[in-house]
């Protein structure tokens, strides 16, 4: 099944429509109410809220100067949660990951709007403003982004158990202001562009994305953010902001060798509209199998070059991101 949309869709309120799942396809700005009472079952141990919902919230903020990387993970009978600083000027690394089984009461809704707390990290957003709040040892960080009516929602289709949808919200060019504390000094880092992910919903057991999530500006100095996918949510969300356009552009394609840390990436859409190159400066990287969790990933991160066929004019663009291989079985 391709669902490809094509055009945006209006808004929607919730993701039921007379108790039946809204229609697969992408909706303009956040869905607010994503309740998913209706497919969760008793909330018991053993229903779909423990064993099949997954829901999180990822913020990723990238510049010249620093790179933020900021999650919550509701994964049912998993919470997660994970910070990081890479600093390219000096290819300083800080990392900080927790995890904790059934972390999230079983009636945690988990909107975006919620109040998300795991150990040291919270997420708290009020009237479109959120904030990201990490408090370590090592290191202390704040970020305030600034959400907008830009994003984007899209109903997936998944698959495997009766697994009805996933959901997920995208939002790139966000106002963002970052507050560093480490060793006893504070460093802010103001006026950058960030970019959120909300998703909740039910995806395939055993998952597999390449996925990338870019910031930059056109030689024009148009700002530019990018969304891509292959192998997840039908690549529905593949998304491109220019300024306060948004643009469609179907399925990618990914090329890399081994080791993925030192391999040129190159993403190219299928027609023939975006091209991205990338030669990562560093990565992150987890190797977690256990009886029921795998999560196998490698995020690389650096500067993306490339250029988007716009109006029937090639536009060349150059900013900072991260590009990723994932297999999960959750």
């Amino acid at each position: 099944m391709n669902v490809h949309q094509k055009k945006i869709l209006d808004s929607i309120p919730s993701l039921l429509s007379d108790q039946d799942l809204q229609d697969y396809g992408v909706y303009d700005n956040v869905v607010p109410n994503t309740s998913t009472n209706v497919w969760d079952g008793s909330k018991g141990w053993r229903s779909p809220r423990r064993w099949q919902r997954k829901s999180w919230i990822f913020l990723g903020a990238y510049s010249p100067d620093i790179f933020v990387g900021f999650a919550i993970v509701d994964a049912g009978f998993i919470g997660k949660a994970f910070c990081y600083v890479y600093f390219p000027q000096t290819n300083t690394f800080l990392e900080h990951g927790i995890d904790r089984p059934f972390a999230f009461d079983a009636n945690f809704e988990a909107n975006l709007d919620s109040y998300w707390q795991l150990g040291q990290y919270e997420i708290l957003t009020q009237k479109g403003q959120m904030q990201f709040n990490f408090k370590g040892k090592k290191f202390q960080i704040s970020v305030q982004c600034i959400n907008n009516e830009h994003g984007l929602s899209f109903i997936c289709p998944s698959s495997g158990g009766n697994r009805p949808f996933h959901f997920t919200y995208k939002n790139l060019l966000l106002p963002t202001n970052i507050q560093l504390k480490q060793n006893g000094e504070t460093k802010f880092f103001n006026d950058l562009y960030g970019g959120i992910d909300f998703s909740k919903g039910y995806p395939p057991k055993h998952t597999n994305w390449n996925w990338t999530s870019f910031l930059g500006k056109l030689e024009d100095g148009t700002p530019i953010g990018i969304n891509v996918v292959d192998q997840f949510n039908q690549n529905m969300e593949n998304i491109v902001w220019l300024g306060t356009e948004r643009i469609l552009i179907g399925n990618v394609s990914y090329q890399y060798n081994k080791p993925l840390s030192k391999s040129l990436w190159k993403v190219r859409s299928l027609n023939g509209d975006l091209e991205l190159s990338m030669q990562p400066n560093g990565s992150r990287k987890e190797n977690i199998n256990i009886k029921l969790l795998k999560s196998k990933f490698t995020q690389v991160f650096g500067q993306i070059n490339g250029k988007i066929r716009h109006q029937g004019t090639w536009k060349k663009f150059t900013g900072y991101g991260v590009m990723e291989e994932h297999e999960a079985i959750w």
